[in-house]
């Protein structure tokens, strides 16, 4: 009877201390913070990188650690299409990239990289925060992606180190850079030009070298890559707008628990206001002033007419139009 009594005694010992044991476990794994990769390709201290680092100290903050951001600048996780690759295979979390690196996976999102689509600023913004910008999210969603929010890239202008551009016969004949993307390659060929794919860790030496004569840059391309060492002119004529999208993976965005969810796109959407209002505004200021200080000559948005361009590119509209359907008559009529 003692030794039964002593097995029973024993027994329950054990079950307590598997109790407690699990009870350790648990409450470990549910106080652990949730660590997100966070992959961008601008440098830390421009607009994109400024926006990534925010985004992850307010996270911190406002969840009281239970989510950490991880921020991989500068291309550190990959190019651009790599870092949406690598959002479905879970590689990383969060990327932020441009408008035409998505639509290599999102088609229709390729509308917005159409020439002198958007009056302004102001025009891309009302777009993309209204009806047209919820519908190119579902379209997103449908491929897998989840769109936290649209941002300013910027607008390309053409730079080369040529002649002066104010008319599309000044750029004929010029080998101007592009993405490789069939709607920025047809709008050169549509001006003339003759359109190089080339990487952007290529274009610096690929201007200076004589292998192009320019590109379409926008300003932070043009500071951060220090294209100005290597351009002469410059001619903000807002030939495209490029929208940057931060995105994650759709399963693992639904994944997320509802209080890390809500926190997520509210500390998002507060740091886009900032962005647009403050960020984006005063970096743009400084890189015109820093571009003109470098002795590249510039042509002012006032002196260029742009509807000769408009009306040169129109072949690029019809090349696509099966392709975004009614969005680009939707886009024009935004107020």
């Amino acid at each position: 009877m003692r030794k039964m009594m002593l097995m029973v005694g024993a027994v329950f010992l054990l079950a307590l201390l598997a109790a407690c044991d699990g009870g350790t476990d648990e409450t470990s794994a549910s106080g652990d913070a949730l660590t997100l990769k966070y992959g961008h390709s601008a440098p830390a201290a421009d607009p994109g990188g400024i926006f990534a680092d925010k985004v992850a100290e307010e996270l911190g903050e406002t969840t009281e650690g239970a989510l950490e951001v991880e921020v991989f600048p500068a291309s550190q996780l990959g190019g651009e299409v790599e870092m949406v690759e690598q959002l479905r295979s879970g590689t990383i979390d969060l990327a932020f990239v441009t408008s035409g690196a998505l639509s290599n996976f999102v088609p229709e999102i390729g509308v917005l990289d159409m020439p002198f689509l958007f009056r302004d600023l102001d025009h891309a913004h009302q777009t993309l925060r209204g009806e047209i910008g919820e519908e190119l999210k579902d379209l997103a969603r449908e491929q897998g992606y989840e769109i936290l929010t649209f941002l300013d890239y910027g607008e390309g202008h053409l730079v080369n180190n040529k002649h002066e551009i104010r008319t599309p016969a000044d750029v004929e004949g010029l080998k101007m850079r592009t993405l490789e993307n069939d709607i920025f390659v047809d709008t050169f060929k549509a001006l003339g030009a003759d359109p190089v794919p080339i990487p952007f860790t290529e274009l610096y030496t690929s201007i200076q070298q004589g292998v192009v004569d320019g590109t379409d840059a926008v300003n932070v391309v043009m500071t951060g890559g220090k294209l100005y060492e290597v351009t002469d002119h410059y001619t903000e004529i807002a030939m495209n707008y490029r929208a940057g999208v931060l995105l994650m993976d759709k399963e693992q965005f639904d994944s997320l628990e509802d209080g890390i969810q809500a926190s997520l796109m509210e500390v998002v959407e507060e740091n886009n206001t900032h962005y647009h209002d403050v960020i984006f505004s005063e970096y743009e200021e400084g890189a015109q002033e820093l571009i003109a200080e470098n002795g590249v000559k510039i042509i002012s948005n006032d002196e260029i007419d742009r509807e000769p361009f408009r009306e040169a590119v129109q072949s690029v509209y019809d090349t696509h139009e099966d392709r975004f359907g009614d969005l680009v008559e939707r886009i024009t009529e935004v107020e």
